[in-house]
């Protein structure tokens, strides 16, 4: 097998497992809820035996074209997962902020967290003028 299908089916095993995979999670009035496995960067790395700092380097660049398509789709898909479990109340907007940043989808500081840039090119042409 070539690098790339093997690299293609760790990434896919590492999602099919966590779909498939319940974590039986006790409550305090005693009832037990399962929640799908997350998405997170450090499992996928762990499936596809590099370290965290080696696949951010890979999607910045560093790797094969198709290493840095394969891995930052697959970044973007654990990004996607960990807003959609944000924005469904399962984790809290710092757990969030805290993944995203580390997946290289937010800025390092808390300033320029907190700074929304707004561009304006070409908005005379959008409103007829």
């Amino acid at each position: 097998m070539r690098a790339k299908e093997r690299l293609q089916e760790q990434v896919e095993r590492y999602f099919a497992a966590c779909d498939a995979t319940r974590q039986q999670v006790p409550q305090k009035n005693g009832t037990v809820l399962a929640h799908q496995v997350p998405y997170t960067l450090y499992g996928l790395c762990a499936a596809i035996g590099l370290c965290p700092e080696r696949v951010l380097a890979i999607v910045a660049g560093e790797g094969t074209g198709w290493q840095s398509k394969l891995l930052a789709q697959a970044l973007c898909r654990v990004a996607a997962y960990t807003m959609e479990r944000a924005l469904l109340g399962e984790l809290t907007h710092q757990v969030a902020l805290a993944a995203l940043r580390e997946l290289g989808f937010m800025p390092e500081t808390a300033e320029a967290a907190q700074t929304v840039a707004v561009t304006m090119d070409g908005i005379a042409e959008v409103l007829g003028q």
